[in-house]
């Protein structure tokens, strides 16, 4: 008589070996969308202070002077026409508020610029 299927113990076999590589598997990718995650949200972070630049390049006004610090907003920016994209916080999934400020400084002879956001957003600076 011949016998179809698998056993018991050959089917608790193949289910353990693949429980063994999810546990392994897991982490691995949790830290590379983790990486990921945080390399777009540098980039998002790097093209609003493109735009921030591009802005006072058109507003020269606003740029402050030795030993200043002037703030300028991602709402102004976008208003202003040089961002016209919506850029997306990656860790949270929403948009950059209208409020994000930009901070520009005047240091060592070269324009600064560093994008401030709360921590309580999931937004390191």
């Amino acid at each position: 008589m011949k016998k179809n299927g698998f056993t018991l113990t050959e089917v608790l076999g193949v289910l353990t070996v693949l429980a063994l590589l999810a546990l392994l598997i897991t982490p691995v990718i949790s830290k590379t969308i983790k990486n990921n995650k945080q390399k777009l949200y540098n980039d998002q972070i790097k093209i609003i202070e493109k735009a921030a630049k591009d802005y006072t390049i058109k507003n020269t006004d606003v740029l402050p002077e030795e030993g200043t610090i002037t703030y300028i907003t991602l709402g102004e920016i976008k208003r202003s026409g040089v961002l016209q994209e919506e850029v997306r916080n990656p860790m949270t999934k929403e948009l950059f508020p209208d409020d994000l400020q930009i901070k520009i400084s005047f240091e060592n002879n070269q324009y600064v610029y560093e994008v401030i956001e709360e921590e309580s957003s999931g937004i390191k600076q």
